[in-house]
């Protein structure tokens, strides 16, 4: 089972979730009020490159946001220890990097290939506006809340909403300039050691069973001789 990794070499989080509890407002959420939704930013202000948490298929794009839904093709391994199918929400991506990466409804991007970008388009200064729901992706992929932002907009967030840093798992290689104050979980390198070693093991495995085969037809030729 593939593990749900975060998609980006750096992490920089420019504006985290917004609380609205008790019909109070967290004005300094800007535009996440009431959503669980987080801007990324990159190393810098320039474009970064995300790439695939896990193996997933395009199931919509819309709006001069250029938000994209991605769906898991199967259950991943999450930071909260369950293993789910998911839908992404990425915005922003600029339409020049969208058709490079000929991002398309049915388009299937395997886990580590790049399949967004920062961007800006309908929103000022590069970077990715992400949100994470529970799959299965219906039927057009958000909703619109009655919780007003603090430009008085109302808020549409991603159906069945979860919350990315209890999802999305640290490689132990992503630079962290900025975690926003969320508990994010770090993959420990000696769990990279351990997948590498079953992952040789397995193949260990099936060159051994390839062999024992092929010793079994030259008997089998040897004793017609």
């Amino acid at each position: 089972m593939q593990k749900c990794k975060f998609f980006m070499e750096y992490m920089r989080v420019t504006q985290g979730y917004g609380r609205y509890e008790g019909g109070n407002v967290d004005y300094t959420s800007y535009s996440h009020t009431g959503s669980w939704a987080l801007d990324l930013g990159g190393r810098d202000m320039e474009k970064d490159w995300a790439y695939a948490p896990c193996d997933i298929q395009v199931k919509r794009i819309y709006g001069k946001y250029n938000a994209v839904w991605f769906e898991t093709l199967e259950n991943v391994l999450c930071a909260d220890g369950q293993a789910r199918k998911l839908v992404f929400m990425l915005l922003h991506i600029d339409d020049e990097d969208l058709k490079a990466l000929g991002i398309a409804v049915g388009k299937v991007f395997r886990q580590g290939e790049k399949f967004y970008r920062e961007g800006s388009a309908g929103a000022i200064g590069n970077h990715i506006h992400l949100e994470v729901g529970q799959a299965p992706f219906y039927p057009t992929g958000w909703q619109k809340t009655a919780v007003k932002d603090r430009t008085g907009a109302y808020v549409w967030k991603i159906n069945k909403q979860l919350k990315p840093d209890e999802i999305f798992i640290l490689g132990s290689d992503v630079i962290v300039m900025n975690d926003g104050g969320y508990h994010w979980m770090k993959e420990d390198n000696r769990d990279v050691t351990i997948d590498g070693l079953r992952s040789e093991n397995t193949q260990l495995r099936e060159r051994n069973t390839l062999l024992e085969n092929s010793l079994k037809r030259i008997k089998d030729i040897a004793d017609k001789l």
